[in-house]
């Protein structure tokens, strides 16, 4: 096991004190279960749900993103010369 030293906002730092002595546990130890619930998620799920959200800048809204892809390759001098 690792020492390691996290700073908290009060008002966090608080909510976890109350939380730990509902359950009756450490800080340290209600910390490691829901970082250890945290890390256990699908990480592909958790992936595809963050890409879903996403919307794309309002100065490419109008804009194919394939299109525009491959017209900056197609303009791109490292891509001309890797070919050469």
């Amino acid at each position: 096991m690792h020492r390691t030293q996290i700073y908290l906002q009060d008002d966090l730092h608080e909510q976890l004190k109350r939380r730990a002595r509902s359950v009756g546990v450490s800080i340290s130890e209600l910390i490691r279960r829901t970082l250890e619930k945290g890390i256990e998620k699908d990480p592909v799920a958790d992936a595809r749900a963050y890409f879903e959200r996403l919307q794309p800048l309002e100065s490419f809204a109008g804009i194919d993103s394939q299109t525009y892809v491959k017209d900056l390759r197609s303009r791109s001098r490292i891509l001309r010369e890797s070919a050469e």
